[in-house]
C-alpha cells in the first residue's frame, strides 16, 4: 500500500473532522454572566457637539431628535458647545442649549482659543501660549460665559480649561501642557465654585501627559472634576490614577469615519464596537463630534443615520444615573458586552456583533430578578426594531443576535414569570421604552397543542394602526426544527412590516424562521413581530394555527 497515498487520505480526514468540529464549536451557545452586585462606573450620558457659530444651529425638530428619548430619537444626554472668544457671539448658543436643557441634557462648554490678546502669538489659531499674567482675566471670561448661559436659561454642568491642548492648525488653537493646566488650576481654580465642574484635557488622543501632572499635584486635583480625553488615532483605555482620584472620565470628542456616509453599513457599526469599549474602559461619558453631519448621526435632511441608530442603541436605554455592572465581556471573540443598572433597579444588556454570523447567547443574572428581556436591535436593515420578549427561568435565558448588528436588552418585570401560554407585555412610561404614547394592549390568543403554544399578542395600538408579536414556545422534549403559523384577521387588519421572521400572504398570513431562529429546543421560545394599519375599534388578536401548534 502507498503509504504517501494513506498519509493524504488521513490528513483530508482528520481536516475535515476539524472543520465539522469548528462547526459544531461555533454553533454552541455562549454564556454571559451579569452580576448585578459588581458595579464599576456611573454614566454620565452620551451626547454631541452643536457647532453653531461655525455650522448651521440645530432647529427645533432636530433637537427633539437628538434629545428625546422616544422611538426614532437618539437619547442624547449630553451637549457640548464651543465657547466663543468673543463675548458678544456668545448669545447664539443660548437656544439650542435652553431647548436641550428642557429635554433632560446637561451642558459642557470647551474653549478652542482664548482672546488673542491673552496669547504669546497674539493670534486666535495656530497655537500659541496663554500668558501667566493673563490666568485672572482667562479665568474671568471663562466664568462669563458661564454666567451668561445661566442668566439666559442653559446653566452648565461642567467648562472645559483647552480643547485640544496638542493640535495647533490654523484655526483656532492654544498650545498648553500639564504643567500649565497645573499652574492655572493653582492660581484660579478656586474661582469655579462647586456648582460648576472642571474639565482637563481634552488632548487629541486622550494623551496622559495633559492629565497625569493634574491628578498627580496635590492642590490642583482638587480643582478638576472631570478628565477628558478625544480618541484621535486612539483607543479607549482605562484610566487608574483617575479613578483612584475620584475623578469622572469623559470622551469628549471623535468621530470614526467623516468621508462615508452614515448609512454605509457595516462601516456604521464602528461606533458601536467604540462605544463598547469606551464603556468597558470605565468612560463616564462619550460625547460624539458634530450631531448633525452626513456623517453623524443626524443627517443633513433631519434624518437619523445608522450610527444614529447605534448610538440610540447605548443612549436610549443606558441613561444617565445607570451603573455599568459585571458582565462577560467576549462570550465570542466577535461579540462584546456590557451591562447596566438602573437606580429602578432596571438591568440592561447591550450586545454587539462584529461577526458574520449569528450568535447564541445564554444568559445567567445574579443578584438581580426580572421576569423578561425585550430585545432592541439595528442591523443593515433594522432601526432599533423590538425583536422580541425572552422569558427568564430561575435567572436565566437565551436569544440570538444577528451577524453585524447591535442588540439592546432592556428588563421588563421584577419577579419571574410564569411559563403560561399568554404572554402580556407590561406597560412601561420610561424614557427607555420604545413605545411612549399609546397604551399596550393585553389582547392574546393561544393554541396550545401537544408540542408548542403560539400566542398573538397586541403589544400596542394607536387610532388606525397597532403592533403585535407571535410567541412559539416549545413544550415537548425535543427540538422543533423549521416553524411555520398562520392567522387570518377578520376586521380589514392589514401589516405593512414585519421583523425577526420570513412574512408572507396578504391576509391570511403565515410566517417561517429565519435562518437563526428556526430551531426551537424544548423549554425555549421564539418571537417575531410586525406592524399594521386597522380600523378604529380594538385591535383584533387572531388564532394562531400551524402544525407546530394544533
Amino acid at each position: 500500500m502507498n503509504n504517501n497515498k494513506n498519509k493524504g487520505l488521513y490528513k483530508t480526514l482528520f481536516l475535515s473532522i476539524a472543520g465539522l468540529c469548528l462547526a459544531c464549536t461555533q454553533a454552541l451557545a455562549q454564556t454571559i454572566n451579569v452580576n448585578a452586585a459588581t458595579e464599576y462606573q456611573t454614566i454620565r450620558g452620551f451626547g454631541g457637539m452643536n457647532g453653531v457659530g461655525w455650522i448651521n444651529d440645530l432647529t427645533t425638530s432636530q433637537l427633539e431628535t437628538a434629545f428625546g428619548s422616544d422611538q426614532g430619537q437618539l437619547g442624547l444626554s449630553i451637549m457640548r458647545m464651543r465657547i466663543d472668544p468673543n463675548s458678544a457671539n456668545w448669545r447664539l448658543q443660548v437656544p439650542a442649549a435652553v431647548r436641550a436643557r428642557q429635554l433632560g441634557a446637561i451642558l459642557l462648554a470647551s474653549p478652542w482659543s482664548p482672546p488673542a490678546h491673552m496669547k504669546s502669538n497674539k493670534s486666535l489659531i495656530n497655537g500659541g501660549k496663554l500668558l501667566p499674567e493673563y490666568y485672572g482675566d482667562y479665568a474671568t471670561h471663562l466664568l462669563g460665559f458661564a454666567d451668561h448661559m445661566s442668566r439666559n436659561g442653559a446653566p452648565l454642568h461642567a467648562i472645559s480649561l483647552q480643547n485640544e491642548p496638542d493640535w495647533h492648525p490654523d484655526y483656532e488653537s492654544c498650545d498648553w501642557n500639564g504643567n500649565d493646566f497645573v499652574n492655572f488650576l493653582n492660581a484660579q481654580g478656586s474661582r469655579f465654585g462647586a456648582d460648576l465642574q472642571v474639565a482637563v484635557g481634552e488632548a487629541v488622543g486622550f494623551t496622559k501627559r495633559f492629565t497625569d501632572p493634574v491628578l498627580n499635584s496635590p492642590t490642583a486635583v482638587q480643582h478638576a472634576d472631570i478628565i477628558a480625553g478625544h480618541l484621535y488615532g486612539a483607543v479607549p483605555q482605562d484610566y487608574p490614577l483617575a479613578r483612584s482620584k475620584g475623578k469622572e472620565v469623559w470622551m469628549t470628542e471623535h468621530y470614526t469615519d467623516s468621508k462615508n456616509d452614515a448609512d454605509v453599513w457595516p462601516l456604521a457599526l464602528d461606533v458601536g464596537v467604540e462605544l463598547h469599549r469606551s464603556m468597558a474602559a470605565n468612560f463616564n461619558a462619550y460625547i460624539w463630534w458634530y450631531i448633525r453631519r452626513f456623517y453623524s448621526f443626524i443627517k443633513e435632511d433631519g434624518q437619523v443615520s445608522k450610527r444614529g441608530y447605534i448610538m440610540s442603541q447605548y443612549a436610549r436605554f443606558v441613561r444617565p444615573g445607570f451603573k455599568r455592572i459585571g458582565a462577560t465581556e467576549n462570550p465570542y471573540s466577535d461579540v462584546m458586552v456590557t451591562a447596566y443598572k438602573g437606580p429602578d433597579n432596571k438591568i440592561v444588556m447591550v450586545v454587539v456583533n462584529n461577526g458574520n454570523a449569528s450568535r447564541n447567547l445564554n444568559v445567567n443574572l445574579q443578584n438581580a430578578t426580572v421576569a423578561s428581556f425585550v430585545k432592541y436591535s439595528t442591523s443593515d436593515t433594522l432601526n432599533v426594531s423590538y425583536g422580541g420578549a425572552y422569558r427568564m427561568t430561575n435567572g436565566a435565558t437565551s436569544f440570538w443576535v444577528e451577524p453585524k448588528s447591535i442588540a439592546t436588552f432592556v428588563s421588563e418585570g421584577t419577579t419571574t414569570s410564569s411559563s403560561s401560554s399568554s404572554s402580556v407585555r407590561s406597560s412601561s412610561s420610561s424614557s427607555s421604552s420604545i413605545v411612549s404614547s399609546s397604551s399596550r394592549s393585553s389582547s392574546s390568543v393561544a393554541n396550545t397543542g401537544a408540542n408548542a403554544s403560539c400566542t398573538y399578542v397586541v403589544t400596542n395600538q394607536w387610532n388606525n394602526g397597532y403592533t403585535a408579536s407571535i410567541r412559539i414556545t416549545n413544550n415537548g422534549t425535543t427540538a422543533i426544527n423549521g416553524w411555520n403559523v398562520s392567522w387570518n384577521y377578520t376586521d380589514g387588519s392589514r401589516i405593512s412590516n414585519s421583523w425577526n421572521a420570513n412574512l408572507t400572504g396578504s391576509n391570511p398570513y403565515a410566517a417561517s424562521g429565519l435562518s437563526w431562529n428556526s430551531v426551537i429546543q424544548p423549554g425555549q421560545s421564539v418571537e417575531f413581530g410586525f406592524q399594521g394599519t386597522k380600523n378604529n375599534n380594538a385591535a383584533q388578536a387572531p388564532a394562531v394555527t400551524g402544525s407546530i401548534c394544533r
